[in-house]
């Protein structure tokens, strides 16, 4: 047992402190672990993580990056071992666990008081006599926090750590106003690298704000469409393109004319506009995998014709004295989805100077801050050809309420792009692809787009179509505890294994797949290219199964 002197009141009483917490902690009804799947958590660069948990009610502030551990199985195992010679303190009751640095962590426990004696708000603080551990408490009714602070090194004075957190703990709702999709989002996506358990926290977010609420299907079908085999995204996308202007009345009649280039011939056709143009733009829509599988199978016929710049919208590029192997989830968003990536290692492989037009001033417009960011390639290499990929309708000349990025970018570098829509003709076609000129729209009224071309897009986002060269196989993971999620979505994700060795970062890199499965039989199989993996397997919760140098042969 260790021994410990309290501070509070400026009096000295460490056995009624030792026999007042043991008593508390033994007379509360533990919590169960499920509590945990109640906690929402989100940080940003430069700014300090909150934490929430809205089952309890509780809200933490943290100074910076709180450095949070996942609590999952073998993690409660390690800290309970860490905190074993702490009498009263139970790891069941565990919600946060956390290590801001190499110097001290910090573990924040949650228990509800049966019978408090009042509803006032008590706070203390209490130091062990090596001076490596502090305890805070806080209590109020039925809720009590204990926070423990365990220093690694003498340097460190565990107790004005713990007052200074015993501060920012709240045992009310104070951090759901910080909360929003965008910083959910990113977190489980670039912390815990689980977006499965990120859509979950997105669908379930206590965020009671109506305009935040705007945001919260987007973030989901983004996040779904990061994610193979899936049902969930599947079905949006079904009732999402119901909803598209139907332009058959327009095409068929004109389907079989010569001017409409189909398959192979489209790539024929961007062949002949990139031999005589200097900008060729193409858009997408941010959930659609196949349109960045386009965009990648279109890079060959572009570098063949001499353009050496890629340009892409809200792409934050490798610095160059950054090692991190291209790509990662560090160059945005979107670029975290696996399609995404394979454009990114095919723009690499290629050699193409691969750049970010995004627009971060907020002193200028948007529309003019990334044509202005994409003018400064023209300014240093008068000559050079380029691609620019954007979003949705950042390709717009004209035709618009608001002048978009296409138009300014006309304007400041005298140059008329080629511009090629892929998101706003969707029919289902015997053809993978569908080039449209635009003058089969000229008398379509319902054509709000000023592209010059159009196109129609059936690509299968498949790991075939990524790699043609390549012999696809279909392998088998197994493991025991598999049968205990044979009901459940497991995500599966399959990362390249140079890369993944370069880095032995998963949460940084790009996966090369990731797939939904339930497991059968206690296996998930799935199909692969020849070559060698790191493949994980996560539950909702971030239970984490490893496969090591997995090789296809």
């Amino acid at each position: 047992m260790i021994r410990i002197k309290a501070f509070g009141n400026n009096s000295y009483y460490s056995l009624y402190i030792m026999a007042f917490v043991v008593f508390t902690i033994f007379s509360c009804k533990p919590i169960k672990n499920d509590i945990v799947k109640h906690n929402f958590i989100t940080g940003e660069k430069d700014q300090p993580d909150i934490f929430y948990n809205d089952s309890i009610d509780v809200s933490i502030d943290f100074l910076g990056n709180a450095g949070f551990e996942d609590l999952s199985e073998i993690n409660r195992k390690k800290i309970e071992r860490k905190l074993h010679n702490i009498k009263g303190i139970s790891v069941n009751n565990l919600i946060v666990s956390c290590q801001p640095n190499e110097k001290y962590s910090m573990y924040y426990f949650y228990e509800k008081i049966n019978n408090p004696v009042d509803t006032l708000l008590h706070e203390k603080c209490i130091l062990t006599e090596n001076n490596r551990i502090a305890i805070g408490e806080k209590q109020k009714g039925i809720k009590k926090i204990t926070t423990v602070t365990q220093a690694f090194t003498d340097s460190v004075n565990v107790l004005e750590i713990t007052k200074s957190n015993m501060k920012r703990i709240y045992l009310d709702s104070s951090n759901v106003k910080k909360l929003s999709y965008l910083k959910i989002f990113n977190y489980y996506t670039n912390v815990y690298s689980n977006y499965l358990q990120g859509r979950e926290k997105l669908k379930t977010a206590p965020i009671k704000d109506s305009r935040k609420k705007l945001w919260k299907n987007g973030f989901i079908t983004t996040l779904n469409s990061f994610m193979s085999n899936n049902k969930e995204y599947d079905s949006i996308i079904k009732d999402s393109e119901k909803k598209k202007i139907n332009f058959e009345k327009t095409i068929w009649p004109a389907f079989s004319q010569s001017e409409i280039k189909k398959d192979n011939d489209v790539f024929k056709a961007i062949s002949e506009l990139a031999s005589k143009n200097q900008i060729i733009m193409l858009n997408e829509d941010h959930y659609y995998p196949k349109h960045r599988l386009f965009a990648m199978q279109l890079l060959e016929t572009l570098k063949q014709n001499g353009f050496q710049y890629i340009s892409i919208e809200a792409f934050t590029p490798n610095t160059e004295d950054n090692k991190i192997i291209i790509p990662n989830s560090k160059n945005g968003l979107y670029t975290k989805e696996p399609y995404f990536g394979h454009f990114l290692r095919k723009a690499n492989a290629l050699g193409f100077t691969i750049l970010g037009h995004e627009n971060y001033d907020n002193t200028i417009d948007r529309e003019i801050g990334q044509a202005k960011n994409i003018l400064k390639i023209l300014e240093k290499d008068p000559h050079a050809k380029i691609f620019i990929y954007v979003g949705h309708g950042h390709l717009e000349k004209s035709n618009t309420k608001k002048r978009l990025m296409a138009s300014y970018l006309k304007e400041y570098s005298g140059i008329d792009p080629i511009t090629i829509n892929q998101e706003k003709v969707i029919m289902k076609t015997k053809e993978k692809l569908v080039l449209i000129p635009r003058s089969f729209f000229a008398k379509d009224t319902l054509m709000q787009s000023s592209a010059d071309y159009f196109l129609i897009n059936n690509l299968e986002a498949t790991l075939a179509n990524v790699y043609p060269d390549k012999s696809i196989k279909t392998v088998t993971l197994s493991h025991p505890n598999f049968n205990s999620y044979k009901n459940e979505e497991l995500l599966v994700s399959v990362f390249d294994w140079e890369e993944y060795n370069k880095t032995k970062s998963a949460n940084l890199l790009v996966p090369v797949l990731l797939w939904l499965e339930k497991p059968k039989g206690g296996k998930i199989q799935l199909n692969l290219p020849q070559g060698k993996y790191y493949i994980t397997v996560k539950t909702v919760n971030n239970k984490l199964f490893k496969f090591n140098d997995f090789e296809v042969k």
